[in-house]
Order: C-alpha cells, then sequence, then structure tokens
C-alpha cells in the first residue's frame, strides 16, 4: 500500500545540524535520525553533543559529533572536512545555531549587538557558504534557517534590536540564496518559529509572568511544542 510519509525518508542522506546540542536543535538531530539521515552534530558543548549520539546510536543512528564555533571560520571548515571524510557528501544543512542577547536595556550595548549578529546571521552565511561547493557541485541539496517571527515583526518585549535584525536578515539571506542556488538544485529555505521552549526562552516561559505575556500574544494561546515543528505531533 501507497504510504505517503514515505517521500519524507531520507534515508542514507547525510545531514549537518549546528546548535544540536540542546532546545529544537536537539530536537531536528533527533527527527533526521529517525528519518533515516546519517548525522553530523555541531555545537560548542562537545559534552552535550556525544550524549545524544551515544543516545541516537542505542537506536542505530549514524552520528558524528564534531566541537564547533559557527563564528570560528576555522571551525567550520573543520566540521566540513569532518563530514566528508566520513560520510563523502553533504546532503543537508540546517542552520540552527544562534543566541539571544543577555542584556535587556532601553539602549542595546554595541557589543551585544554585534556579538548577536555574528551568531545568529554571520554564522549561517558562513556555514552555507563552506557546504555550498559540495551541493553545488552534486546539483542536489538542502539547507535550513532557523529564523524566528522576530525577523518578521518588530520585536514586543524581551526582543532587542540585535536579535529581530539578525533574524530579519537571515530571512532575506535565505531568499537571495534560494534565488542563487535553486537553478543549481540546491534548495534554501527558512523557518520562523515563535515561542519554544527551550534554553533561550527559559527566562521567560518559566515564569507567570512570562507565560501571560507569550499567552497573550499568540493565537493558540500556548508556546509552541517542538513536535509541532518537526511533523510529528499526534495532536489535533
Amino acid at each position: 500500500m501507497f504510504d505517503p510519509l514515505d517521500a519524507f525518508r531520507i534515508d542514507g542522506r547525510v545531514a549537518i545540524v549546528t546548535g544540536a546540542s540542546s532546545g529544537l536543535g536537539a530536537r531536528f538531530a533527533e527527527v533526521l535520525a529517525a528519518a533515516g539521515a546519517r548525522l553530523v552534530t555541531a555545537a560548542r558543548r562537545i559534552e552535550r553533543l556525544e550524549e545524544q549520539a551515544a543516545r541516537l546510536g542505542d537506536d542505530e543512528a549514524e552520528v558524528l559529533a564534531v566541537a564547533c564555533d559557527v563564528t570560528a571560520e576555522a571551525d567550520i571548515e573543520r566540521l566540513v572536512q569532518a563530514a566528508l571524510e566520513r560520510y563523502g557528501t553533504i546532503d543537508v544543512l540546517v542552520n540552527n545555531a544562534g543566541i539571544a542577547p543577555a542584556e535587556d536595556e532601553v539602549i542595546e550595548s554595541s557589543t551585544s549587538f554585534r556579538r548577536v549578529l555574528e551568531v545568529n546571521t554571520t554564522g549561517p552565511f558562513l556555514c552555507s557558504r563552506a557546504v555550498a561547493p559540495v551541493m553545488l557541485d552534486r546539483g542536489a541539496g538542502s539547507i535550513v534557517n532557523l529564523a524566528s517571527i522576530s525577523g518578521l515583526v518588530a520585536g514586543d518585549g524581551a526582543d532587542t534590536p540585535s536579535y529581530t535584525a539578525s533574524k530579519g536578515a537571515i530571512v532575506n539571506l535565505t531568499r537571495e540564496l534560494a534565488v542563487r542556488w535553486a537553478p543549481r538544485g540546491v534548495r534554501v529555505n527558512a523557518l520562523a518559529p515563535g515561542y519554544f521552549p527551550s534554553e533561550m526562552t527559559a527566562d521567560t516561559l518559566d515564569t507567570d509572568e512570562g507565560r501571560r505575556f507569550v499567552a497573550e500574544r499568540t493565537p493558540m494561546g500556548r508556546p509552541g511544542r517542538s513536535d509541532e515543528l518537526d511533523g510529528s505531533s499526534q495532536r489535533p
């Protein structure tokens, strides 16, 4: 019998996920592994990646954990080289690594602004540029960038100029790369989630005031669930 879900299998494909040590990145890694991908997980916290690799390995997933700071070009080059040495190719890149500013000031400091853009915008560009030659030479590949609802509208509450600017830049970077690389078989898309439970949103979602803030500004009256980003949700 025809199973429409078979179209979503990516058995044997090689996927790099940055920021895979926690939050949505960890979830994306788990879903890709369940869909049959051979994984390369990347983050600064290698011990978390190794723990995750061991768990996924128990389910017979192939996982290579690589320490990587997406603002360091040498780290990115080493990440891509490790993927090629292990698997021989790269089919998917999920640019998930990102940070939120630690400041909560009316006027954000220039240091904070630069740091957030470096991680959230320059990092995904550098990673995309690093994998592009492999994908373009093969005429196939998929890059998924993590933007945010804050990249589409002005911030409301805790968002600061750096975060909204960085995610807005990701939205348009995605458009630009998609148009440039589509004729050569490489797709570039973005997800723009709202609030989801993670380390980044803990300061908001772990308080009654924060939960009320999210509920009042969300049509469903609650944060998202990670399974709602990967198609595995069984709830109506």
